[in-house]
């Protein structure tokens, strides 16, 4: 393709690059180093917690979303539960903490993600249910919830920017993650063949992620230009003849992130190509815009210049550019109509959908500049330069098959 130029834009040509094992800057601590990093995230952010108590007048904290209880345990996994009422909590007054869990589960919690961690224990019995420990919890106290519950005092909103926010502990297991998921992906484009269904690609995909231990929680396959009518494909029983795009998410300690990739089958199609080579481009600049103090529409104010004259001038109407991730899979960063801010330490997901093609990652913010923690691995990129900074965004992979 030809570099494309507008102001401080550049595309470069096509380049194929290679990250070689162990270059992706995920470290692997010993377990002791492990623990105590962990212990010293929670402390910290049980201060966090005990200084709103101070200012809302609360005794203690009642945390019962999962997001919340993700964050205050610095990644415990909770896996096989699927009633709300089953899932464990946790409450602190701010100087000590108790997990909240049935007498099924605490067993395994304790053992497994808890040990070691300076956490007490509140246990209902399963057949009496959840409801009763919290009552008692809470009775006669000045209690903060993140839920509504009676004679509580709300802390949800309070806790929004503080749980948006890596620490450096929880970012070494984000760029693990992150691997792992960019890995099933690319994994599962390199080994699909043509005529295969969507169905049977996010198969696959769902079976890479677990064989790593990551948890599925949303799989998108879309086969050839079904992606230029459904922008949310899903995945349906179409088989490719062409095209697929791939794009997976995946839960691991609490934590989300979200990558995509596209594999055709011989040379793309033109029209393919010309949306994904405008994709691309929108990604690098979604990135560039990945800064502290940058917001959703600040990214998409670049949209329509970018399309203009060409023949999605308005698909960037179709779908959004782009949401917060980490705690939670998706979430809308705007409130009031207005969106608020990028921090430091806060993960980002870019998805520029031109077309049928998409390109999709997950950055995290920083003051040095965003870091990509799904980047292309073993895969071909495009090196395109913002602003003098130049980031690698995935290409199609192109095979016979």
């Amino acid at each position: 393709m030809e570099p494309f130029d507008s102001g401080e834009l550049k595309l470069d040509l096509h380049e194929t690059g290679t990250v070689a094992p162990g270059a992706n800057g995920v470290n692997h601590p010993s377990d002791g180093d492990r623990v105590a990093a962990r212990r010293a995230d929670i402390d910290a952010k049980q201060e966090q917690v005990a200084r709103l108590l101070e200012a809302m007048g609360c005794e203690g904290a009642l945390l019962l979303m999962p997001a919340h209880v993700g964050w205050f345990t610095a990644g415990m996994n909770v896996r096989g539960l699927i009633a709300d009422s089953e899932r464990p909590g946790v409450y602190t007054n701010g100087r000590q903490r108790w997990l909240l869990g049935s007498n099924a589960d605490t067993q395994r919690l304790f053992d497994e993600e808890l040990d070691r961690l300076g956490f007490q224990l509140k246990e209902w019995a399963w057949d009496g249910g959840r409801a009763e420990l919290l009552q008692s919890v809470t009775a006669g106290k000045q209690v903060a919830a993140d839920r509504p519950f009676p004679h509580t005092h709300p802390i949800a909103e309070r806790l929004r920017p503080l749980v948006r926010v890596l620490s450096a502990a929880e970012l070494e297991d984000y760029r693990a993650l992150g691997a792992r998921v960019a890995h099933a992906v690319e994994a599962t484009a390199r080994a699909v063949q043509r005529g295969m269904t969507e169905e049977d690609v996010a198969g696959h995909v769902g079976h890479r992620l677990l064989h790593r231990g990551v948890e599925p929680a949303a799989i998108s396959v879309t086969a050839d230009d079904r992606g230029a009518k459904y922008r949310r494909a899903g995945f349906t029983d179409a088989a490719a003849r062409r095209t697929f795009t791939i794009q997976a998410t995946g839960l691991r300690g609490g934590l989300y992130v979200t990558a995509g990739r596209t594999v055709g089958f011989g040379p793309v199609p033109a029209e393919f190509r010309k949306g994904y080579d405008r994709a691309a481009l929108l990604a690098a600049v979604f990135r560039a815009s990945s800064v502290v103090g940058g917001t959703m529409q600040a990214a998409r104010e670049s949209v329509p210049e970018l399309l203009a004259g060409t023949t999605h001038e308005f698909d960037g109407r179709l779908s959004p550019p782009g949401f917060g991730t980490g705690r939670f899979p998706a979430e809308e960063l705007r409130r009031a109509g207005h969106d608020e801010p990028f921090a430091a330490g806060q993960p980002l997901v870019w998805q520029p959908r031109i077309g049928p093609a998409a390109v999709v990652d997950t950055v995290v913010v920083a003051a040095d500049g965003p870091e990509c923690v799904t980047p292309p691995t073993d895969w071909p990129y495009k090196r395109i330069t913002v602003a003098g900074l130049s980031y690698d965004i995935p290409d199609v992979l192109e095979r016979e098959g």
